[in-house]
């Protein structure tokens, strides 16, 4: 009885740890897709900021994990002046 709950704790923890890991490579890639969207942009001359949905039409993301992910990610800002709109810093000249 004793070994059931030991391997019953283990495959709890792993099945745990795969999720959460799971989740932040999804995040990381797709950070990484909007980022090079904003940067590509940028030196395309384009304007520094973006909206989401221009973001999601670009990228293939929804709009609304382009909100999450853009508000999460410590990379990307929101831009004062223009709601629901997002920059990188290194996009501004």
């Amino acid at each position: 009885m004793e070994s059931r709950i030991i391997i019953a704790v283990v495959v709890v923890v792993a099945l745990a740890a795969h999720i959460g890991l799971y989740r932040w490579v999804k995040f990381k890639i797709q950070e990484g897709v909007i980022l090079q969207f904003l940067r590509d942009a940028g030196e395309a001359g384009a304007p520094d900021h973006h909206h989401a949905e221009a973001i999601a039409a670009h990228t293939e993301i929804s709009r609304q994990r382009v909100a999450v992910v853009c508000s999460k990610s410590p990379q990307i800002y929101s831009d004062p002046d223009v709601e629901n709109s997002w920059r990188a810093d290194r996009v501004r000249a």
